[in-house]
């Protein structure tokens, strides 16, 4: 059975301006739907420009870390049905950092390295 959820996105392009604004998108979604497959949904279906990290598509590389309603989640791991369940159909989605947000849900790689180095001698 589908259901719809709209999610309201976090949008800036920092390349082009500073300011930052919300679209909104209005889904479909399964029982076994996660975030990120709306959010490539989105990519393929609605709006190309949508700007977002994913790699490895099992919860292990954080690569798809957002804030939904101002949690910190994994996209690719995070079932939308629970959230719906929990959150309504009404969905906020940002980048986990805006002040390192480069483009929509994209935080400066450079940051991200820095949070990761580890000194080994």
């Amino acid at each position: 059975m589908k259901n719809e959820i709209k999610l309201k996105i976090y949008r800036v392009n920092t390349e082009l301006s500073h300011s930052s604004h919300w679209n909104e998108f209005t889904l479909e979604y399964d029982a076994e739907s996660v975030l990120l497959d709306l959010l490539l949904k989105i990519f393929n279906e609605q709006d190309n420009t949508l700007a977002f990290d994913k790699n490895c598509r099992i919860g292990l590389c954080s690569s798809c870390r957002v804030k939904v309603n101002e949690k910190i989640i994994l996209a690719c791991s995070e079932n939308v049905a629970q959230f719906v369940a929990e959150l309504g159909d009404v969905i906020e989605v940002s980048p986990y950092n805006t002040l390192k947000a480069v483009r929509d849900l994209v935080v400066d790689p450079q940051f991200e390295s820095c949070t990761r180095i580890k000194v080994t001698l």
